[in-house]
């Protein structure tokens, strides 16, 4: 009798959720106990996910093999965790540091730590040139290899056993989120694609053969872009199905415009990001250099890490030039406030994912010239992409995924200084953008792509 008893208190809870539980009753009335018995029980797996949605705290961990700052997928990982505050669930993660870095993510961390406690070489970064002292992944020895591997999988375990999540959002469709499904069979696992880690699959095949062997079992794959999922495709051999194209967004509470605008004596172009041949980068400055002798009154500034190993390219590039101011790398916070004081932005990429830095000037208040990115053009739509606040550049020949031919980087130096020209006379006609873009603008930012991710949960 006390089992059915508890059975009927706990019966009542369903009742709340389903309307058609009368049908139940009836049945339950009819048949009496032991048919009767068997639909309480499977009617109670039922009632026991409903008392666990509503009484448990959902726990998301997050994993990324790399800093959670600087570059996109770091600041995709931050703007995720960000962006689920706002949301009932309970969160830790799991990151690559160094002791230099002193990160105030969230409450409960699981830090591996490079160049110190847990592993002796610099961070192992998704892209050969990093805006930090990194490692590269065909360059590892079969040693350092395990040592990066079990420094992983004892903070995996290590969380598992007591964080205990429910979901994990993984970056990257490579090695660590291959150990992640092989830890974490039970739990829901999604993944975050950023390009790199395709990048990595097509340049270093022996390594993803060897290395990469779970990306099977996650359960939802999230991609940058519609081409992206092709890739995904074609690289992993993954379910189309099973991938959903999310894109990504900026966080609007760190980039966004100005209310006012200052005249000023010179019209300022910026470039972020790293300094480096696949981004387009010493041909910027060679365009610059042109431009200046063409247009009065133009800056431009470039913020990065610039390496000492190219301090003599670089310095020869911008020789007697006035106009070129370099700054080193900074956070997102004080990236977004120079950018505010800015008129133009400016990315020549060779290669990028989606080319969110893009994105987070336009939310800025600046006007963009770049690359013909196709993730950053399906990303911000015909809207956007058809007005005169943004401005595209034909890309060179592409080999080896990021490098571009040679010959054919003097004409694609004209065509960025075709570009700026018509951008920076808009610009001096109108600094402000018009308020319908900036709202067009505004719906790419972080709150809608948080709210669809959270729904996959």
């Amino acid at each position: 009798m006390r089992v059915e008893f508890n059975k009927t208190i706990r019966l009542s809870l369903y009742i709340e959720d389903f309307e058609d539980i009368t049908i139940f009753k009836v049945f339950l009335y009819d048949f009496k106990y032991l048919v009767g018995y068997i639909s309480i029980v499977w009617y109670n797996i039922k009632i026991d996910k409903i008392l666990k949605k509503r009484i448990h705290t959902m726990k998301v961990l997050h994993v990324l093999a790399q800093l959670p700052v600087k570059t996109g997928s770091g600041v995709y990982f931050t703007s995720v965790i960000d962006g689920l505050k706002n949301y009932e669930v309970e969160q830790a993660a799991i990151y690559g540091t160094t002791p230099e870095y002193d990160f105030n993510i969230l409450d409960t961390v699981y830090e591996v730590e490079f160049e110190g406690e847990d592993i002796d070489f610099p961070i192992v970064g998704m892209s050969d040139v990093m805006p930090y002292n990194n490692t590269l992944y065909k360059n590892m020895s079969e040693n350092m290899m395990t040592t990066w591997q079990n420094a992983f999988r004892e903070k995996l375990l290590k969380a598992k056993d007591e964080f205990k999540p429910d979901v994990v959002i993984t970056h990257h469709l490579w090695i660590l989120s291959s150990i992640v499904c092989e830890i974490f069979t039970d739990e829901k696992v999604l993944a975050i694609c950023h390009n790199t880690d395709l990048r990595q699959a097509e340049k270093n095949p022996s390594i993803k053969e060897k290395y990469v062997t779970n990306l099977d079992k996650l359960d939802k794959i999230l991609a940058l872009s519609s081409s992206q999922i092709d890739e995904i495709v074609t690289v992993y051999n993954h379910s189309k199905e099973n991938i959903i194209n999310i894109g990504a967004g900026y966080n609007e509470k760190v980039f966004f415009p100005l209310n006012n605008y200052e005249p000023k004596e010179k019209l300022e172009i910026l470039y972020a990001g790293k300094f480096d041949e696949s981004k387009g980068f010493y041909e910027l400055i060679k365009a610059f250099r042109i431009l200046e002798t063409k247009v009065k009154d133009v800056e431009l500034d470039l913020i990065g890490n610039l390496k000492e190993e190219d301090k003599e390219r670089v310095y020869s590039l911008v020789g007697d030039s006035k106009n070129i101011k370099i700054y080193n790398a900074m956070d997102q916070a004080h990236l977004g406030e120079i950018m505010r004081q800015k008129d133009i932005f400016i990315l020549p990429s060779y290669f990028e994912g989606l080319g969110l830095i893009a994105v987070e000037a336009l939310g800025s208040g600046l006007r963009v010239v770049a690359t013909e990115i196709e993730g950053l053009i399906e990303f911000l739509g015909d809207k956007i992409n058809n007005s005169d606040i943004i401005e595209y550049i034909a890309m060179p020949t592409i080999y080896d995924t990021d490098k571009a031919v040679e010959e054919e980087k003097p004409a694609f130096i004209e065509r960025i200084v075709a570009a700026l020209e018509p951008m920076i006379e808009r610009t001096r006609k109108e600094r402000k953008l018009p308020q319908e873009l900036l709202e067009e603008i505004e719906s790419h930012s972080w709150k809608k792509k948080i709210e669809t991710i959270y729904n996959l949960l």
